[in-house]
């Protein structure tokens, strides 16, 4: 697919975490179109509004709501009308039921054509079973003028934008979702890693580079990594890549990549960063299943002859000694599994101990560094 390039000011400083709803557009005139009246009523409470006279901008009755169910249907009327002359225009009505805090295609609930005074006009509104419980928005548009389809953010002249308060009860329980944004992102436990995920349920729009459903990976980095390699390829939708560091600054992204396009391919430098977060998203709106691999290349890997340095035993519960023959300005640095410095120091002789009856279970990342390079080995602690 041709992409039409983003600028490059979305890409620079401190990434967006939450996303929001757009309330910046809606009519610049007061007069004439308007919604007159929006009534629903859910499992409890209802929307019972009267809509002159009529407001510039985006209309916030959020305190005016109603509780509806999923897998439920439940009848919306709206008075497409107006708070003076009657002109011709368009009208439409959106139910924000994955709560990405965008009103997309699929969540339109149903448009009009027409030219006021005419009579309310009955929608059924449909609740997918796979809604996302708790808050969300439903947003009531009026064009004057205007065409089909509607623009929920649209900035117009005559006309009114509306929305509502919704709860949604019985479909999907999405608080808290593991990887919906940096607080909640995937910790990735080694490398190489592989996942598969639906970003169609419960992943909400927190990345802003695109109006799409995004998961948040988290990547702890050890002195051990060179590069890392991400890769979306075998997606069933167009995929995009972002690479932010702990600050949410956007390090690399990658759209379409000539191997796998439309999926997505990148590599990074680890350099000092600690750890890093991944990003996937859809560009535009898409959503699907994603299928992110992550890889690395290490420092130092061989470059020592194997025969000069050795660990034993291996696994250990106490003391483990260092064989070296490259004793000669040599170091031994021991890192956790997340990358932390746990110990070093001086290989001053051929045999060198090192007690290891207080450190944790686990496995541990051993550097040893010489004149003549690196080399890692993992040591596991028992």
């Amino acid at each position: 697919m041709k992409k039409l390039c983003l600028s490059i000011c979305l890409f620079i400083g401190t990434m967006h975490i939450n996303g929001q709803y757009c309330t910046l557009g809606g009519p610049s005139s007061n007069a004439d179109s308007n919604v007159e009246s929006v009534i629903l009523n859910g499992v409890s409470g209802g929307i019972n509004h009267i809509g002159c006279p009529s407001q510039i901008g985006v209309e916030l009755y959020l305190n005016e709501s109603t509780t509806l169910s999923a897998g439920s249907s439940y009848s919306l009327q709206v008075d497409f009308g107006t708070c003076g002359g009657n002109y011709a225009g368009v009208g439409a009505v959106w139910i924000d039921f994955d709560q990405s805090q965008t009103f997309t295609q699929n969540e339109i609930v149903g448009t009009w054509v027409g030219t006021p005074p005419a009579l309310p006009v009955l929608f059924n509104v449909s609740v997918p079973n796979n809604a996302h419980n708790g808050a969300t928005r439903m947003r009531v548009t009026q064009q004057e003028a205007g065409t089909l389809p509607l623009n929920p953010c649209g900035a117009f002249q005559w006309g009114s934008v509306m929305d509502f308060g919704i709860t949604i009860i019985n479909g999907l329980d999405c608080g808290a979702f593991a990887g919906d944004d940096l607080a909640n992102a995937i910790e990735v436990p080694s490398l190489p890693y592989q996942d598969t995920v639906d970003l169609a349920y419960c992943y909400g729009n927190q990345n802003l580079v695109y109006d799409s459903p995004d998961v948040f990976y988290k990547l702890l980095l050890n002195p051990t990594m060179q590069q890392v390699s991400v890769n979306t390829c075998g997606s069933d939708f167009d995929t995009y890549l972002t690479v932010l560091s702990p600050q949410g600054v956007v390090i690399t992204y990658n759209d379409d990549h000539e191997l796998c396009a439309p999926s997505s391919m990148l590599s990074f430098d680890v350099n000092d960063l600690g750890f890093v977060y991944i990003v996937v998203e859809g560009w535009g709106n898409e959503s699907g299943i994603a299928h992110l691999e992550i890889i690395s290349s290490y420092v130092g890997i061989g470059t020592l002859d194997q025969p000069t340095v050795n660990l034993y035993p291996n696994p250990v519960k106490n003391k483990l000694t260092i064989a070296s023959q490259e004793n000669t300005n040599a170091t031994a640095e021991i890192y956790s599994i997340l990358g932390q410095k746990v110990y070093s120091c001086m290989l001053k002789e051929e045999n060198t101990t090192i007690d290891l009856a207080d450190f944790q279970n686990g496995i541990y990342i051993v550097l040893i560094t010489s004149e003549k390079g690196i080399n890692s080995f993992k040591v596991i602690k028992e």
